[in-house]
């Protein structure tokens, strides 16, 4: 019996040791959505996907249906939010921030290629530009925005939704957010009391 291969864009939310030397990692991909797969002696020192698969890692994965659970039978890193940024910590939490409620927000295996783009252009956005406390302030609340409206929690509201209609960062969306902050949170803290956050 033949298992279809995918191979996608994802992004490492986390992971858990299972067994001697298994670890069960969750990915945010661009082709199924959030996926929770089992990476087979990954901790061994002679793995090949053992530095691919660090928690906050953008990889490109290969993943195999199994009878119960995904498997991940191969991965290549792009790059590591914990590498790059771990001599900015302002960032590195705002990332953090952004990854863990992802995964409080994201259940089961479904595309969503807005919200995909969102992390991945936000966090190239992150990853690339000089970035001061406001800056990252009104950055984590336009991505947040975008999560929670690719999610339906919050509607494409008039106030708001020139932001809402690109993926994309720069300099000019930040300000706006600026500018918008006070509905923005607003929308964002009813967002999340609706989802139980």
């Amino acid at each position: 019996m033949s298992h279809t291969l995918y191979t996608t864009e994802c992004i490492v939310l986390g992971s858990r040791d299972s067994g001697e030397a298994n670890r069960y990692i969750s990915l945010f991909t661009r082709e199924i959505g959030l996926v929770h797969a089992v990476a087979r002696s990954v901790r061994e020192e002679k793995s090949k996907l053992r530095y691919c698969l660090q928690d906050f890692s953008f990889t490109d994965a290969t993943l195999v249906r199994g009878r119960e659970v995904w498997r991940i039978t191969g991965a290549e890193e792009r790059y590591s939010l914990h590498q790059e940024l771990k001599d900015e910590n302002g960032k590195l939490f705002v990332a953090t921030q952004i990854l863990n409620l992802l995964q409080r927000l994201v259940h089961g295996e479904e595309k969503n290629d807005y919200l995909f783009d969102s992390l991945s252009d936000g966090l190239g956005y992150l990853r690339s530009n000089e970035m001061n406390e406001g800056d990252l302030k009104n950055f984590e609340h336009l991505v947040v925005l975008r999560i929670l409206y690719s999610l339906g929690y919050i509607a494409k509201e008039n106030n708001f939704a020139e932001l809402l209609l690109s993926t994309k960062i720069n300099a000019e969306s930040l300000k706006e957010t600026k500018s918008k902050r006070k509905n923005i949170i607003f929308a964002i803290n009813r967002a999340l009391k609706e989802a139980h956050l």
